[in-house]
């Protein structure tokens, strides 16, 4: 829950005059008349947006029956709405509920305001609005009239639309998918960039960067450390690293850094958490690969600042650390959380003499990772001694993991060890907290074997719950009454079990990365599905997938992002490096990359052909060196035999401009992958498959 949650911005600023639509009108009564009877009204008559915006409609709703009306309890009453095309042919039947503001007597009339996003293809729509008893019918198929209104949808354009997608050299990021959910899903990251885009005056000068979301305009670190997957494709490197300048110019002498920064010069910090200085050092590591070594080195306030980082890094090892476990400490949250269980209000989100200590999985991924890209950095820059000062911490972390948080019996890491003498009443650690557990994956902090595990365990709650995509985060979820705040008292809601796509697409690209691409792919697909039908990415999701909290949320931008471009489309690509490992399989896409901030791009044209029995990659790049860069293609043909290996020269061939190259077969988890190598510059591929047809 953070701290200054604005109403969510819908704006289109003051609407036309009043149409109205009666209902309910005859000489007989109809069976249900009292109960469905209603007259909508809404100002103007025809709206005007682009692809993907929300905008805001003025409704009045009369009671024309004999009962009242409620948003709550048995058979709630709601207003919503029916997406219509051109032709008032039904596109989208299930919409959004709009809840009344308060209970509506016999022949009383309230006024309510409804954020509707638009679809994501330009065009004429029609918005049919009615009222309906939840579970029990809607109005209009009582009699009740409903009120349709004229929607026109306007393409949104962006710089990248002035290229021609191809294998040549240009300024901009543009995918062409043969699976068209990911198609959309790149339009969805790109509109919530657009929208949560941020600058401003700041401590340090001027200040770009990305709210997290329509209802937070402040920047968060740890939101903003994940939105750089996605940002990194489409803006210059002021919005990568100037927002975190700011917030580092911020930092208290004790190495402590603020939660989040904003327009106005203030600052707050979620003292419940320990991830704000983790994810800021997970940034800069981000940062250094993008821009290089010249951003570490730079000085804020006469530190460089890579010497704020490890101060932050000491503060948590300070501040945050319990050296009975040797592990990383916080407050009783909700996994990842950010509202520990004993408060009802806005002190939930901060430290007082009531919270509850814990040692959580979450945590000390976090800062397996965070050591780990210190360390990274002192071993390319003096000095030297300092990396393996953090890559043992990183070690100790970890040993300290497994010892009191990995669960053999169970198959993945429990939430937390509790540090005090709170005991629960119920089996807290049979309880599957994704968002810890996805960290343990994606640091490394997990290996192999236990990942497998823990994708099983992913895979088989999100069936076993009924949870409509793999984003659940913790399943099952503490049951009603368990947390005092109002926005995690009940199971399902917020990150007491929601559904959130910032964990989900990291769960995702870690069961890319970890040899598990089929169940993957189908994963990826199935929350691209869920956003295409909110028309948009939010905080997070009730159970069965409808949007909640705040809009255009960039956390999940981000999180997807990387999940789409690094997972399935396989581009891991910095200032420094570049390596292609495409996980289509069948399918086929086009791809052109570009990193503003670090001047590198790849290309490639992927598709398979011969009744699948031969790939056609034609790839173009730019790397910082010379030497060829590794080609890792995910072979869409059947494993090898039990207890047989490839023989590349029999059962493979791969040429490279016509000439016949070397490669290689490895194995990761379930996947197999062709390797070799390729010249930087712009070649055609061909990986043919020799075996003969079964």
């Amino acid at each position: 829950m953070k701290r200054t949650k604005a109403g969510i911005c819908l704006g289109l600023g003051i609407l036309g005059a009043f149409f109205l639509a009666a209902g309910g009108a005859g000489t007989a009564d109809p069976p249900g008349k009292h109960l469905f009877a209603g007259r909508i009204q809404a100002r103007p008559a025809e709206f005007r947006t682009l692809e993907g915006d929300t905008f805001k409609v003025e409704l009045k709703i009369q009671n024309l029956g004999r009962s009242s009306w409620e948003s709550r309890g048995e058979f709630p009453c709601f207003v919503s709405f029916h997406l219509l095309g051109a032709g008032k042919e039904l596109i989208q039947f299930e919409n959004p509920r709009f809840p009344l503001p308060r209970k509506v007597l016999p022949r009383e009339t309230v006024s309510l305001t409804a954020g509707i996003k638009s679809p994501l293809e330009a065009g004429t729509y029609h918005l049919e609005f009615d009222l309906l008893r939840e579970g029990r019918a809607w109005f209009k198929d009582y009699g009740s009239k409903t009120l349709t209104a004229v929607l026109r949808v306007a393409k949104r354009t962006w710089p990248e639309d002035a290229y021609v997608l191809g294998l040549d050299d240009g300024p901009y990021t543009r995918i062409e998918s043969s699976v068209p959910e990911f198609n959309t899903l790149m339009k969805l990251i790109r509109i919530t960039l657009e929208h949560t885009e941020v600058s401003f005056e700041g401590r340090t000068g001027r200040v770009d960067g990305f709210s997290a979301g329509a209802g937070y305009p402040q920047i968060w670190l740890r939101d903003a450390n994940t939105i750089i997957p996605a940002s990194r494709f489409f803006y210059p490197a002021s919005y990568l690293s100037s927002w975190l300048d700011e917030h580092l110019a911020f930092q208290h002498p004790d190495g402590s850094l603020e939660d989040w920064v904003d327009s106005r010069g203030g600052a707050d910090k979620n003292t419940v958490e320990t991830d704000q200085e983790t994810s800021a050092v997970q940034a800069a590591f981000q940062v250094y690969n993008l821009l290089g070594p010249e951003w570490m080195t730079k000085e804020i306030k006469g530190v460089p600042n890579y010497q704020r980082l490890e101060d932050a890094l000491n503060y948590v090892l300070n501040n945050r650390f319990d050296a009975g476990h040797g592990l990383i400490t916080g407050a009783h949250t909700i996994d990842w959380g950010d509202v520990e269980m004993g408060d009802a209000g806005q002190d939930a989100i901060y430290v007082d003499e009531k919270s509850r200590w814990t040692a959580d999985i979450y945590d000390q991924s976090m800062f397996f990772e965070a050591a780990n890209n210190l360390a990274h950095w002192y071993e390319v820059a003096a000095p030297r001694s300092r990396a393996e000062l953090w890559r043992g911490r990183a070690r100790q972390v970890r040993a300290n993991a497994d010892k009191w948080l990995w669960q053999e019996d169970k198959g993945f890491y429990r939430l937390h060890v509790h540090l005090d003498s709170l005991r629960h009443d119920f089996d807290e650690d049979g309880m599957f907290g994704m968002g810890g557990n996805t960290q343990a994956v994606l640091s490394g902090l997990a290996g192999q074997d236990k990942a497998r595990r823990i994708f099983e365990h992913a895979i088989n709650r999100q069936i076993a719950f009924g949870v409509s995509t793999i984003s659940g985060v913790l399943l099952p979820p503490y049951a009603k009454g368990v947390f005092r705040h109002p926005a995690v008292d009940e199971p399902y809601e917020y990150q007491n079990g929601g559904q959130w796509d910032w964990f989900g697409g990291k769960l995702i690209l870690a069961m890319f990365q970890s040899g598990s691409s089929r169940a993957a792919r189908e994963k990826l697909i199935e929350i691209a599905r869920k956003n295409i039908f909110n028309r948009g990415f939010h905080e997070w999701d009730s159970k069965d997938g409808r949007g909640m909290g705040s809009d255009y949320f960039s956390g999940s931008a981000g999180s997807l992002s990387r999940a789409l471009i690094e997972g399935y489309f396989g581009v891991h690509i910095s200032r420094f490096a570049l390596e292609l490992t495409p996980r289509l399989r069948k399918d086929a896409a086009r791809i052109h990359v570009h990193l503003p901030a670090a001047g590198r791009f790849a290309a490639y044209d992927y598709r398979c052909e011969e009744n699948g029995r031969r790939i056609l990659f034609d790839v173009n790049s730019s790397v910082e060196r010379s030497q060829p860069f590794r080609v890792r293609i995910l072979s869409p043909w059947p494993p090898a035999p039990e207890n047989k290996s490839w023989n590349t020269g029999r059962d493979f061939e791969v040429m490279c401009d016509g000439r016949r190259g070397r490669c290689s077969v490895s194995r990761v988890g379930e996947d197999e992958y062709i390797e070799f190598e390729v010249p930087p510059g712009k070649h055609a591929v061909t990986v043919r498959y020799l075996r003969p047809a079964q």
